[in-house]
């Protein structure tokens, strides 16, 4: 008598179930991976907005050649859309022709400050 045997290929309900857990695995990893590659290029973006901002005031007192006195001020500015709020420091230095000028920007509603940028004005704005 002769016995046939069935060599039939296939997988079975365990392998491919370990197939997709390892493939569900890589799935989420790959999931994750985007969500703070997104969540980086988001914060990036919000730190040059924030940073140009910084530099319009300087520039803006500057260009004003504006000797500012100690004290704060602050002010807001839309910058691609979104807007910030600047808060700006003048401390008096040593040599009594030099003032130091500290720019802070955060997002308007945030405490977190997202540049700060400082910058040396003489009597002439330079």
């Amino acid at each position: 008598m002769n016995v046939r045997q069935n060599n039939a290929a296939g997988f079975t309900l365990i392998e491919v179930l370990i197939a997709l857990s390892i493939l569900s695995i890589a799935l989420a990893a790959t999931m994750r991976a985007t969500a703070m590659a997104t969540t980086s290029a988001d914060e990036v973006k919000l730190k040059t907005y924030a940073t140009w901002v910084a530099q319009n005031r300087i520039a803006e007192l500057t260009a004003r050649q504006v000797f500012p006195g100690s004290g704060e001020q602050s002010g807001e500015a839309t910058m691609a859309g979104i807007n910030f709020k600047w808060q700006q420091t003048t401390n008096d230095t040593p040599n009594i022709a030099f003032r130091k000028v500290d720019v802070a920007v955060m997002v308007a509603g945030e405490t977190h400050k997202r540049a700060v940028l400082t910058a040396y004005l003489t009597r002439g704005g330079s």
